[in-house]
């Protein structure tokens, strides 16, 4: 028997972890979950107390994003917990929809995420009749490029092996007038990274989306000081005079690998003085920050990124430097270790991986503490 939908929230608004902290829990939320006494439907029922709804334009022009509106609602009479990475994703972490254009499987760019210490998996509350309520920007991660017909659907894994998905009816949406790409980082406009003008430049070169005026404060800080810190790596690297602080997070020393990374921070520092840096604030997970590598230069910032420090150790200003290297036209690294520890034991047993890592590249940036 389904249960007539009382509440609708947007999924930022309710998402109430259990044996982990949020800070996304409201007092509204509180009464919602705390005032039904339901009992509680088990992991292999989920999918049929759930109901995933999912709507997109028929028809787009142009290189507008693609978005999706998901619903996911409760329809039946007890309370339902899932782990919220069974529920659709803003920051689309994994391959949640299958999206096809004229029948063959559009790829997926996955985000490099700069996570924080591990930490319990959030479990997620819909009482009997809520909704929760997302829209995802699918363009950010899978590839839109091409005019034509798409077939959308969303489908995530069960939360065990004997587990149905959960998932949508299929959308079809018929895309015209694509431009060869979807990405506007806007002009560029040269300013020498070594001047004196380039930190000043950096406040006309640096836009938000979804930031609060403290937050924009915050940013335009940590900007500027990633923006030093990447400047002081590449004139440690070019003195050519590698000590204790290379070898740290890089391993020892040959010719060609110091090369790569010497090529690495410059293209960081020119990318940090020069080029158009969007930041977007509306991150609700508990990561420092995420980036796609192929749509430079805009940083989507997390929860671990508003309690850090702005300078030192995983700082503000660091794990700007860590997502700046991620893009592919930047330095084009990867994530194969996180937190310190990782990072130096990586330089020891895998240097080509560590030349290539995104948070060797931050530590060495932030050096802290400190190393010839």
């Amino acid at each position: 028997m389904s249960f007539p939908l009382r509440t609708v929230l947007p999924a930022a608004a309710i998402l109430l972890a259990i044996g982990c902290s949020s800070d996304r829990t409201s007092p509204t939320e509180a009464s919602l979950n705390d005032a039904l006494p339901a009992p509680t439907v088990t992991a292999s029922s989920v999918q049929s107390a759930l109901e995933v709804a999912m709507s997109l334009p028929a028809d787009l022009r142009g290189n507008a994003p693609v978005i999706a509106h998901v619903t996911v609602s409760n329809r039946s009479r007890a309370t339902v917990v899932v782990p919220d990475w069974q529920l659709p994703s803003e920051e689309m972490e994994t391959a949640q929809f299958v999206v096809r254009r004229d029948g063959r499987t559009v790829s997926f760019a996955e985000p490099h995420i700069k996570r924080g210490a591990s930490q319990a998996v959030p479990m997620i509350r819909l009482a009997p009749g809520v909704a929760l309520s997302y829209d995802i920007e699918l363009s950010r991660a899978y590839d839109f490029s091409q005019n034509g017909g798409y077939t959308i659907e969303f489908v995530s894994r069960g939360a065990n092996a004997g587990q149905a998905p959960l998932r949508s009816t299929v959308q079809e949406v018929r895309l015209d007038g694509r431009g060869a790409s979807l990405t506007s980082v806007g002009p560029s406009a040269f300013v020498g990274p070594n001047s004196a003008a380039s930190i000043t430049a950096l406040a006309s070169l640096l836009t938000y989306t979804k930031c609060s005026s403290t937050q924009q404060t915050q940013v335009a800080t940590a900007v500027a000081s990633a923006a030093t810190y990447a400047t002081a790596a590449k004139s440690y690297m070019a003195a050519n005079v590698l000590g204790q602080r290379y070898t740290k997070w890089f391993g020892t020393v040959s010719a060609a690998n110091a090369n790569t990374v010497k090529a690495h921070y410059v293209a960081i520092d020119d990318a940090f003085a020069t080029k158009p840096i969007t930041v977007d604030c509306s991150c609700r997970k508990n990561y420092y920050a995420y980036v796609y590598a192929s749509q430079p230069y805009k940083i989507y910032v997390c929860n671990a990124f508003w309690s850090a420090k702005n300078v030192g150790t995983d700082s503000r200003a660091g794990t700007l430097i860590h997502e700046m290297s991620h893009f592919t036209v930047v330095a084009g690294t990867s994530d194969w270790a996180y937190g310190q520890s990782a990072a130096a034991s990586l330089a020891l047993s895998n240097i080509a991986k560590a030349i290539s890592n995104a948070d060797s590249h931050e530590y060495f940036a932030e050096n802290t503490p400190l190393l010839p």
